[in-house]
């Protein structure tokens, strides 16, 4: 499973150029700490003092009673799940990635639509041996949600002897149904969901960082923590100030 560097287009130069597009003005015109504070501004919704302001008011409210706090709490959730991020100009830089991972991170990370593309190799045309994901362990399930895991099982090395075993017997004969003549859209209905499936994607630095910013959750499974992980150790380079101020806070 892995992320790989392709290609990228414009730079956080540019978010702030595009920012400044309605007023004509470039951001040569300005100094990098002006380009860096309109940025953060852009991701934060309002200026710094509004949100330092705000901060002090969600003070205010943890100093209150237990009811007054819990409604004005309620009001200040509200109003900061609607602020509204400036995000066009952050549409504009674009990302191209080379993907590897197995078959259900795959369907998740395919989940995030908007601002990307995507083109996916097809077993309908190729035949070679896919590679198999070997977890380092498996995890226990947890006890308290309907979904997710706990830490390593107690039986992990076990049971990673089992899945192996069963996905190796599954691609020796997807290998012997290929060599027999069976037709690669068909042979494919063997392989396991463990297969590594390769694809191209491309995406805004806006939709790299939604992607970013809800699959590193805690909640998000693990594999695909370590995949966003990997898109962010890439992209955070790229746009230093754009990327920080996307997913660690523009504070």
């Amino acid at each position: 499973m892995k992320a790989v560097y392709q290609d990228h287009y414009l730079s956080d130069t540019d978010v702030a150029n595009f920012a400044r597009q309605s007023f004509a003005k470039v951001a040569e015109q300005f100094t990098p700490e002006q380009n860096h504070n309109l940025i953060k501004f852009l991701a934060r919704g309002m200026a710094s003092k509004d949100w330092m302001a705000l901060i002090e008011q969600m003070i205010q409210v943890g100093n209150n009673s237990v009811g007054v706090a819990m409604e004005e709490a309620k009001e200040l959730a509200t109003y900061l799940r609607n602020i509204p991020e400036h995000w066009v100009p952050f549409g504009h830089p674009q990302i191209t990635l080379r993907m590897q991972a197995p078959i259900p991170i795959r369907v998740q990370s395919f989940k995030h639509k908007v601002g990307f593309v995507e083109s996916e190799e097809s077993r309908r045309y190729i035949s070679s041996r896919p590679d198999l994901f070997i977890p380092k362990h498996f995890r226990a399930s947890a006890a308290s949600v309907k979904q997710g895991s706990a830490g390593p099982h107690t039986e992990s090395e076990q049971w990673k002897t089992v899945y192996v075993e069963h996905c190796t017997q599954a691609l020796d004969t997807y290998e012997a149904m290929i060599a027999d003549g069976v037709c690669p859209e068909q042979a494919r209905l063997i392989l396991p969901q463990g297969c590594e499936v390769n694809w191209v994607w491309t995406g805004s630095l806006y939709a790299y960082a939604n992607f970013y910013n809800q699959r590193s959750d805690s909640h998000a499974q693990q594999e695909i923590q370590d995949l966003a992980e990997q898109v962010n150790q890439i992209i955070a380079p790229l746009y230093p100030v754009s990327w920080n101020a996307l997913t660690q806070g523009a504070y």
